[in-house]
């Protein structure tokens, strides 16, 4: 047994074996460990992110309970359930398949569990695609006191880095098989922007092509441009420069710099919570 796989609680390991088996892997020792690894990649990923969220975990979320809540599978699949609200939830699926950039998303509107949400017990739904899942590993849930919008929120940004989060993860496997598809491109943003929405692809493109023309407009027309959480664009003044004899550096020869007018350069200012999470990335993850 790998190193990986022992680490991996032993009411999950069958499970994982099955997965291993539908994977596209061989199925033998050295597959199993690979997706060990990959599963517990995952598992801290999620703890990460419901930490940064300031989420906690929970055994069951009744259902008396109103608050929403985001939930890791056996599989390393994840539901989200937004707070109930007028007597229903929005529940979202994501499927994160190993030979997929983008996860196969089900939106399902005014749902409500058949039952109980626990830890090692599949969720169960009266109507809609997702009926069941399989059993659930993690259930967390902000404090009673933070309102439904906040509540929302949080549920809908671990959401979206979670599943881009896994579906990074994933590459890992196939890099060891072949070539790994491209996750972070255009063409797989807006595949992802088209199924978290019900858009086309057409529509999801046409919105997110318009949104960085008002971003480059704005800038260009001399405003700080907010980029939400992520911070503000904005041009700056970079001063004139007069003719000048340096150094090249490549040769070490004396040449002339020519004189240069003052011009504006683009510039972008980063928001304090986006530093302060930047600076809890392990940088020996970064290529």
């Amino acid at each position: 047994m790998g190193e990986h796989f022992e680490r991996v609680p032993e009411r999950l390991r069958s499970h994982l074996q099955r997965i291993t088996r539908t994977s596209g892997l061989p199925d033998n020792e050295d597959s199993r460990e690979l997706m060990a690894r990959v599963w517990l990649e995952k598992l801290e990923l999620f703890g990460q992110q419901i930490r940064a969220l300031d989420m906690s975990e929970v055994p069951a979320l009744g259902p008396e309970d109103p608050r929403g809540a985001l939930v890791l599978t056996y599989s390393a699949s994840l539901l989200s359930l937004t707070p109930r609200r007028q007597g229903s939830r929005v529940l979202e699926y994501a499927s994160i398949q190993v030979r997929r950039d983008v996860p196969d998303l089900v939106v399902v509107e005014a749902v409500e569990p058949a039952g109980p949400l626990a830890v090692d017990r599949p969720a169960a739904f009266a109507h809609g695609p997702v009926r069941t899942t399989s059993a659930l590993l993690k259930i967390a849930v902000c404090a009673p006191e933070v309102s439904l919008d906040e509540q929302e929120r949080r549920i809908r940004e671990g959401t979206i880095f979670l599943t881009n989060g896994f579906v990074k993860i994933n590459r890992t496997i196939l890099s060891a098989t072949g070539p790994a598809p491209e996750q972070f491109t255009m063409r797989s943003i807006v595949g992802y922007l088209a199924q978290r929405n019900g858009l086309t692809r057409k529509a999801a493109r046409r919105i997110l092509d318009d949104y960085l023309l008002v971003l480059e407009a704005g800038m260009l027309l001399g405003e700080r441009v907010p980029l939400g959480k992520i911070g503000r664009l904005f041009l700056k003044r970079r001063p004139p420069r007069k003719a000048r004899v340096g150094i090249n550096p490549a040769t070490g020869e004396k040449m002339t710099y020519p004189a240069r007018p003052e011009t504006a350069v683009p510039r972008a200012s980063f928001a304090a919570g986006l530093k302060r999470r930047a600076s809890q990335v392990d940088p020996a993850r970064l290529p």
